[in-house]
C-alpha cells in the first residue's frame, strides 16, 4: 500500500501522543479536530495498524503506537538536522545539541567543559538532560549521552573520551573514627555509601587484585539514584565511596577526601563514552563539540 501521509502527518501524531489528547493538539496548533483527526486516521490507513486506543473519556498510545514513536522522531530529527546543515552549509558550529550526562560528573567538570564551547560558538544551544540511568538517544531526542562503560548497543557510536577507574575514598572526620581498614575484605566492617545503576543497587564492589577479579559484598545505611549525592555524603563523613577518579579528583586534590588503599587494589575500569547515532551526515556542530569533549578530557 503506498504511504499516503505527510510529515505533517507524523508530527500530528507526536503532539497528540505528546499530549494525550487530540483536543488540545489541535488548540497548541490552531487547527480544528477534525484535521487532526484526519491525519491520525490517514497514517492508521497507510500503515494498517492502530495507533491510538479510544474510549468515550480517554486516548492512549496503542503498542503499534508506542513502537512507532522512536522511529518517528528519529526521522523527523533527521530532517530537522538535514535542514538545518543546508541552512549553515555545513560550515558553522550553530544550532541546538540535546546532551544526556550523569548527574555528578555533568555538573562538576562537564558544565565547565561545556560552558568553554559555547564561549567559543555562541550560536550553538544546548539542552541538557542530568540522569544516572541509561539514557535512550531516540526516545528521549538526544544528540549526544556521556556515559560511563562499554557500548552494548550496536546501532549506536562509542567514542571513547578517556580511561577511568572506580577509587576507595573516604572523608578525614570519617577515617578519624572508622575501624581499622586493612583490606578489601574489611569493608565488610564498614558504611559504605552506595547508589543505583539502572534501577539496579551498586552494592557489590569489583575490584582487581593481581589480576585477580575481587567481589566485595558491602553494606550501608545510605543509599541513592544519584550518584552527586552518594560523593556529598562521602565528602561529609557518612562512609566510605566507591566512585570514578574523575567523580572526586577535585574533592581528593583539595583534602576533602582521602584515598584508601593505596597500592593494593586496581579499581573497576569505567572508561568515559560519547555515545551518538550513526548518521550518513553529522551535523556539524556535533563534530565540533566531540573533538572538544576529547581534547579536554584528555587531560584527566
Amino acid at each position: 500500500m503506498s504511504k499516503t501521509y505527510s510529515l505533517q502527518d507524523l508530527e500530528l501524531f507526536l503532539r497528540v501522543a505528546e499530549t494525550g489528547n487530540m483536543s488540545e493538539a489541535a488548540r497548541q496548533l490552531n487547527i480544528t479536530n477534525a484535521a487532526v483527526s484526519a491525519a491520525i486516521k490517514r497514517l492508521e490507513l497507510a500503515l494498517d495498524v492502530s495507533l491510538l486506543e479510544r474510549t468515550t473519556r480517554s486516548l492512549h498510545l496503542s503498542a503499534a503506537g508506542e513502537s512507532l514513536i522512536p522511529y518517528v522522531q528519529h526521522a523527523l530529527g533527521a530532517l530537522g538536522d538535514a535542514e538545518s546543515e543546508l541552512r549553515n552549509l555545513q560550515t558553522s558550529v550553530a544550532g541546538e545539541i540535546s546532551i544526556g550526562l550523569p548527574s555528578d560528573l555533568g555538573r562538576h567538570l562537564l558544565l565547565n567543559i561545556l560552558d568553554d564551547f559555547q564561549h567559543q560558538y555562541p550560536r550553538v544551544s544546548l539542552r541538557l538532560n542530568f540522569s544516572d540511568m541509561m539514557q535512550d538517544l531516540y526516545r528521549e531526542g538526544l544528540d549526544l549521552v556521556i556515559r560511563y562503560g562499554d557500548l552494548r548497543d550496536s546501532s549506536l557510536i562509542a567514542r571513547k573520551l578517556c580511561d577511568n577507574r572506580r577509587l576507595l575514598a573516604a572523608a578525614p572526620a570519617y577515617i578519624a573514627t572508622m575501624p581499622a581498614l586493612n583490606c578489601l575484605e574489611d569493608l565488610a566492617q564498614h558504611n559504605c555509601l552506595y547508589f543505583y545503576r539502572n534501577d539496579r543497587p551498586y552494592n557489590h564492589w569489583l575490584f582487581y587484585r593481581a589480576e585477580q577479579l575481587i567481589e566485595i559484598p558491602i553494606q550501608g545505611n545510605r543509599n541513592a539514584n544519584d550518584g552527586e549525592v552518594v560523593r556529598r555524603w562521602g565528602v561529609a563523613g557518612h562512609g566510605i565511596i566507591y566512585k570514578s577518579a574523575i567523580d572526586i579528583r577535585d574533592d581528593i586534590a583539595q583534602g576533602r577526601l582521602v584515598t584508601l588503599l593505596d597500592g593494593q587494589y586496581q579499581g573497576q575500569s569505567t572508561p568515559l563514552y560519547a555515545v551518538y547515532k550513526e548518521r550518513k551526515y553529522q551535523p556539524f556542530r556535533l563534530t565540533a563539540l566531540l573533538t572538544h569533549l576529547e581534547k579536554n578530557l584528555q587531560l584527566f
